[in-house]
């Protein structure tokens, strides 16, 4: 059977962020609440949350342990405590980030058990998203209310076709 391939839109309401006069901090709207991230007072932030690297980091860890907590669950094992550590290192040129990750158990795994988990760790989701293929595509709008890839900025390929059809090249 050949699948074809899905590009599935994963949130139904864009994730949004503003940044107001005079302060670093930005707020982000979600679903159903709100996030104040924001940079570290060394950064000139007032460290009243976290910062975007801290942000992507958590992500890496709260689906790490939610999927891991899904597959023990399902699997009827007696595995209640997990702990799970990141931390990432940048190196400049070539430019290059490096994410590190370990997790513990609080309680005795078996070395099948560890084996499988840890195939599930490298598996879920947002770590297959930081390994995989990544486009950002940023426009821009006059209007905030515009959902995310649907600026008017840079003009698509042929309004600037259109826009361009009268030079010449010399």
């Amino acid at each position: 059977m050949i699948h074809k391939k899905q590009i599935v839109r994963l949130f139904a309401k864009d994730i949004t962020g503003d940044i107001i006069k005079d302060r670093q901090g930005v707020t982000v709207n979600w679903r159903a609440g709100q996030l104040v991230l924001d940079e570290p007072t060394f950064n000139g932030g007032n460290d009243i949350g976290p910062d975007p690297f801290t942000t992507v980091l958590s992500g890496l860890v709260g689906c790490t342990l939610t999927t891991l907590r899904m597959y023990i669950k399902r699997k009827g094992w007696d595995i209640t405590d997990i702990h799970c550590s990141v931390n990432m290192l940048q190196q400049a040129e070539p430019f290059k980030t490096s994410i590190f990750r370990t997790l513990s158990f609080g309680q005795p795994v078996t070395d099948a058990q560890k084996e499988r988990l840890l195939w599930i760790a490298v598996n879920c989701p947002v770590a297959k998203l930081l390994h995989g293929e990544i486009d950002i595509e940023t426009q821009l709008s006059d209007d905030p209310t515009v959902r995310a890839g649907g600026g008017d900025y840079p003009p698509s390929d042929e309004a600037s076709t259109d826009a361009t059809g009268n030079y010449t090249t010399q």
